[in-house]
């Protein structure tokens, strides 16, 4: 019985869990604890099963399964095959698990590495480079490098590419050619933090209408968007409200 009650209490942990991460109303998580068994069926049969259908949603909800329960374990699959057959895929896997797990240096390292002969200027390499250098703290560095992505592939477009060439400008304080970047960002960002992120900065120079502006629109498009929308973009949704209510208690004081 202790084992049972072990086991149950990590499968307590892993469902709610996967309720906070997938943006799932957090009610499931009283249910899950209070009533366990007969909460965990029924999270599943109500929240789960419906994504399940097709094999693209099957995989992911069972990839995010597995991470919950083991999160170093694509790490450790991905070393295994990087090893094993050191391809630029399984390399650019790797990197990606680096990324995924807060180990940015080592994701750099390897993407300098597979930049080099006939890849030396992929823009997805590229690409990867610059979310490295940026999660170690180098703005200057994934700037650098996205321009160096631009002059190589004039043709290339990345909405992820173009959102962090803008972050790596705020975050250097180059505002006026950041606000630039977002402005021409937000007409085809898909989602709302590229459209977020713009009102921040406005908000923060000196431009609050504006910022008002923006962050009502993106309430108002997750509120009346369908549900997998708002589970997806619920972090830059609840970041709006917040900023718009700070702005009012401001306005009181």
């Amino acid at each position: 019985m202790p084992a049972f009650g072990a086991l149950l209490l990590l499968a307590q942990i892993a469902f709610a869990v996967h309720v906070v991460r997938s943006g799932r109303p957090y009610f499931w998580i009283y249910i899950v604890v209070f009533v366990p068994i007969v909460g965990m069926a029924a999270y599943l049969i109500a929240e789960v099963l419906p994504e399940l259908i097709g094999s693209r949603p099957a995989r992911r909800a069972a990839s995010e399964m597995k991470r919950t329960i083991d999160p170093t374990r694509g790490l450790r699959e991905a070393m295994r095959r990087a090893v094993m057959t050191p391809t630029i895929e399984n390399k650019t896997a790797l990197a990606e698990e680096y990324l995924r797990t807060g180990q940015p240096g080592n994701a750099a390292a390897l993407y300098q590495e597979t930049l080099t002969g006939v890849h030396a200027t992929d823009p997805a390499l590229m690409l990867g480079l610059a979310r490295a250098c940026f999660a170690q703290g180098d703005s200057p560095g994934a700037e650098a490098v996205l321009r160096r992505l631009r002059e190589a592939n004039p043709d290339y477009r990345s909405p992820e590419g173009h959102l962090l060439f803008a972050r790596s400008l705020e975050d250097q304080g180059k505002t006026e050619q950041a606000l630039s970047e977002y402005t021409a960002l937000v007409s085809y960002y898909p989602g709302q933090e590229a459209r977020c992120r713009y009102g921040l900065l406005l908000q923060r120079t000196g431009r609050p209408e504006e910022a008002r502006r923006i962050f009502a629109e993106i309430c108002h498009s997750v509120e009346y968007g369908p549900p997998h929308q708002r589970r997806a973009q619920r972090e830059w949704y609840d970041t709006a409200k917040r900023a718009m209510a700070e702005k009012r208690g401001g306005d009181r004081g």
